[in-house]
C-alpha cells in the first residue's frame, strides 16, 4: 500500500505523523510511506520528496522570495505523485501550498484520492477556498466544531475529528515534579517557533518581564524549538544578560511546565491553545509585516485570532496584535491576571467550555486513521 504525505509545516507534520501512526496500528496491510514532512514524519518511515523546511513561510509579503523556489516544489512534487499513483494523498494544513497540490493532481488524474486534514479557515478569510476544497479533494477533516457546518453546505464530505490537543492527557503532567516548582511559580514565554517571530517578538516580551521585575517572583521559562535555540540565545546575550530564563526544547518537559505554570506571555497560534488547554493563564500577541497586515485589514473577516475568542464569539484571552503588541499593553494585562481574581476567573471559564467544544470521544488521530482507511477501500 502506498500513502503520500503532504504537509507544509511542523504542526501539520506532527498531525500527519500521529494519524499514520494510528492508521499502522490497525492495518495489516505493509505501508510505503512518500511526501513531503519533517521529523515527525520521518520516524514513521516517510521518504521524502522535499523537507518542510523548505516550504515553511508565515505571512503574505514573507512568501514572495519564495514563490519561484515552492512553484518548482508543486511541480515536482505533482510530477513524483503522478508516476507513484498512490493509494491515497493525504494532504494536512498549510492550504495555500497543500491544497495546490491536490488540485493539480485531481486536474491530472481525478482517481487519485485525497484527504485533507484541517480545513482552511475560510470563515475567517478568503471564502472563495471553499471552492478549492470542492475541486481538490475528496473529503475534508476539520479540527474545530463550527466548520463542518460550513462545508456541508457545500456538499463536501466532511467529518469532524475534534482538535489534536485534546489528545494530550492531563493527567500524565500532573503529578510530574519540576525541581523549579518548588522554588518559584513558573512564568513562560513563548515567541513562536518561527525566526522573524522570535527576532520581532521576544525583545518586547523580555522588555515587559524586566520592567515588572518577574524574576523576582517567577523562574522563567522558554520553551523553544530546536531551530529556534540559538537565535533566543543571541537576542538574550546582546541585551537580556542579566535576566535568567531557563531555555528548553523538549516536548514532554515542555508540558509539565504547562501544566505547573502560573502565568505566560505567547505568540499567536498553536502554543496559546495549548496553554488554555493546560489551564494557563496568558496573553497573547503577534506582530505582522506592515504590509501583510494592510492586506489583512481588507480580507479578515473576523477580528479575533486566538480559538478560544473565536469558540466563544467574544474577546475573552487577551489578544495584543500589531500597535497593540508593546511593553506596555503586556504589563497592563499581565498585572490584571496578578492582582484581579474575578478576572483570571472569568477567563479559565470561558477558556474551559471553549476547550469542551474541542472534544469527542475518540482521539482525532484514531478518527483521522479511520478515514484514511475509509477513503482507501471506497466508503
Amino acid at each position: 500500500m502506498k500513502i503520500v504525505v503532504i504537509t507544509g509545516e511542523e504542526s501539520g507534520d506532527k498531525l500527519a505523523a500521529a494519524a499514520i501512526r494510528e492508521f499502522k496500528n490497525f492495518s495489516g496491510n505493509d505501508l510505503e510511506l512518500h511526501g513531503i514532512g519533517g521529523k515527525a514524519l520521518e520516524k514513521e518511515g516517510i521518504n521524502k520528496f522535499f523537507d518542510i523546511s523548505e516550504i515553511n513561510v508565515m505571512g503574505l509579503i514573507e512568501v514572495i522570495p519564495k514563490i519561484f523556489k515552492i512553484k518548482n516544489i508543486i511541480k515536482s512534487t505533482v510530477y513524483k505523485i503522478l508516476e507513484l499513483n498512490p493509494d491515497l494523498v493525504f494532504t494536512v494544513d498549510s492550504p495555500d501550498f497543500t491544497l495546490r497540490v491536490a488540485n493539480r493532481i485531481k486536474s491530472k488524474n481525478s482517481k487519485i484520492k485525497i484527504l485533507h486534514y484541517v480545513a482552511p479557515s475560510v470563515w475567517a478569510w478568503r471564502s472563495g477556498r471553499i471552492h478549492t476544497v470542492k475541486s481538490s479533494v475528496d473529503h475534508l477533516l476539520t479540527i474545530l466544531p463550527f466548520e463542518k457546518k460550513i462545508f456541508d453546505q457545500y456538499k463536501i464530505p466532511t467529518t469532524f475529528v475534534g482538535h489534536p490537543i485534546t489528545e494530550v492527557d492531563l493527567e500524565n503532567y500532573k503529578n510530574e515534579e519540576i525541581d523549579e516548582v518548588n522554588e518559584k511559580d513558573i512564568f513562560l514565554i513563548l515567541p513562536g517557533s518561527r525566526r522573524k517571530e522570535v527576532e520581532l517578538l521576544l525583545p518586547i516580551y523580555l522588555d515587559a518581564v524586566t520592567e515588572m521585575s518577574l524574576s523576582r517572583k517567577f523562574k522563567l521559562i522558554m520553551p523553544l524549538t530546536t531551530e529556534m535555540v540559538s537565535i533566543a540565545d543571541k537576542i538574550l546575550n546582546k541585551n537580556y544578560s542579566n535576566l535568567e530564563v531557563s531555555i528548553i526544547n523538549d516536548e514532554k518537559i515542555k508540558y509539565n511546565y504547562y501544566s505547573k505554570a502560573k502565568l505566560a506571555i505567547v505568540t499567536s497560534g498553536t502554543a496559546a491553545l495549548e496553554l488554555s488547554y493546560f489551564k494557563t493563564p496568558y496573553v497573547t500577541a503577534y506582530k505582522f509585516n506592515f504590509l501583510t497586515y494592510l492586506i489583512l485589514q481588507f480580507i479578515m473577516k473576523i477580528k479575533m485570532g486566538n480559538l478560544v475568542n473565536i469558540i466563544q464569539n467574544k474577546m475573552i484571552i487577551p489578544e495584543l496584535i500589531q500597535n497593540e503588541c508593546k511593553k506596555e499593553n503586556i504589563i497592563h494585562y499581565l498585572n490584571k491576571y496578578i492582582q484581579d481574581p474575578i478576572y483570571i476567573d472569568n477567563v479559565m471559564s470561558h477558556s474551559v467550555d471553549a476547550i469542551n467544544k474541542l472534544k469527542l470521544e475518540k482521539n482525532p488521530s484514531i478518527m483521522a486513521a479511520k478515514e484514511i482507511a475509509n477513503l482507501i477501500d471506497g466508503k
